[in-house]
């Protein structure tokens, strides 16, 4: 009897197809870490600002990172079952060790170019204490996961619309921001990253059918409501006008451009996700491109660590020994920002695959991706979903 009920679950289990691998979220990733890549190849290139990709990435802004911290959301759904050890063995785990162990590297080897480029002593030890309490570097994502994490997790058992409150809390502490990098993207992408947790539900749903015809009128309507927002506080902007509010919560009489800045653009890309979720589902159809955006998407934390490393010591170091000049529509291929723009890419793709190399090798793949801890639960523990296994943290 036993046997033939175990057969007949068995035989449940397998006529129960397998759930695809969504493929938006992926692509979203791609467009995020490529997006990050080409602007930090941009600003190190001479005249790289000023070129067609730079621009074009520019008009990504709105939609860059605000994906990659929804879709982050959109699969941190486990952490509101898990119990407060469980949090940490299961989750933030997965992001400390990389933080904790990668961001002092790259400090230290900006530092040398420093020394090298500008004749600078190395700094104390308490350089680089600061720079990774507080995220300001260049690994800051990693440091507002682990912070955004735990913000979700304290807030599991609010219903969503007191979740999304508490995700604008930031706000009140603006004039911080100048002083605490880390308040600035909590501003940002916090409201974001708990919307995709939060609103999970209706996020999905709207990918599935972002392509009918009440969806993109709606996509369309609120894109360029952000976008004009977005217009009308440049031209304000530009206009030289003092911009500026009192502020009645503490810490400052008045809160100026900067701080107001933030706060329009958190709106603008709330605006703009609509229409951010549609063109990722519309390059998934796109088979040539999708795939490849796909790729980048799944490798993302490797790519993100991985390319600042490299840009120093592929590109930064390699012109401060060659002490080229460079601008653009130079005469000679050799020093014209298109060439050096194409060679930093890819050297910043190299540190990626350097970098998931790492993940391969025995015993220095756990400083990317650390084994497992032993964990106990808080709370009753409900099993995992192959949707959620199938985007295990992947920053």
């Amino acid at each position: 009897m036993s046997g033939t009920v175990s057969g007949a679950m068995s035989g449940a289990a397998a006529a129960t197809p397998p759930r695809r691998r969504l493929d938006w979220p992926d692509i979203a990733r791609g467009i995020s870490i490529l997006g990050v890549i080409l602007l930090h190849v941009s600003l190190a290139v001479p005249g790289g600002m000023d070129t067609r990709a730079a621009e074009f990435n520019a008009v990504l802004d709105p939609l860059r990172m605000p994906l990659f911290f929804l879709v982050s959301g959109f699969f941190a759904t486990k952490v509101l079952r898990f119990g407060f050890l469980e949090l940490v063995t299961r989750r933030l785990w997965f992001f400390l060790v990389p933080y904790v162990i990668w961001v002092p590297v790259e400090l230290f080897l900006k530092a040398k170019e420093y020394q090298a480029v500008f004749d600078r002593e190395l700094p104390p030890l308490s350089h680089y204490v600061s720079h990774v309490v507080t995220g300001t570097n260049m690994a800051w994502f990693l440091y507002a996961l682990v912070l955004f994490n735990v913000i979700l997790w304290l807030t599991r058992r609010m219903p969503w619309w007191g979740a999304l409150i508490v995700s604008l809390l930031p706000v009140l502490v603006l004039p911080l921001h100048d002083d605490f990098h880390i308040v600035g993207k909590a501003v940002l992408y916090l409201p974001i990253f708990m919307m995709g947790a939060h609103l999970r539900g209706p996020v999905g749903s709207f990918a599935a059918t972002a392509l009918t015809p009440s969806r993109l009128i709606f996509s369309g309507l609120t894109y360029l409501a952000g976008l004009g927002l977005l217009f009308g506080w440049n031209r304000l902007a530009d206009s030289g006008a003092v911009i500026s509010l009192p502020w009645p919560f503490g810490l400052a009489d008045s809160v100026g451009a900067p701080e107001l800045r933030l706060v329009v653009l958190l709106l603008v890309q709330s605006l703009m996700l609509a229409m951010a979720i549609t063109v990722t589902v519309v390059i998934a159809r796109v088979v040539w491109l999708a795939e490849p955006l796909k790729f980048f998407g799944r490798h993302t934390l490797v790519l993100y660590l991985g390319h600042p490393i490299a840009l120093i010591l592929g590109y930064h170091r390699l012109q401060y020994e060659l002490q080229l000049t460079i601008a653009r529509h130079a005469e000679h291929w050799l020093n014209d920002t298109a060439f050096w723009m194409a060679y930093a890419f890819a050297v910043c793709l190299a540190g990626g695959l350097v970098f998931w190399v790492i993940t391969k090798t025995p015993v220095l793949k756990w400083s990317l991706t650390p084994p497992q801890l032993p964990h106990s639960t808080l709370t009753a523990p409900q099993p995992e979903t192959l949707r959620d296994r199938q985007h295990e943290p992947s920053p």
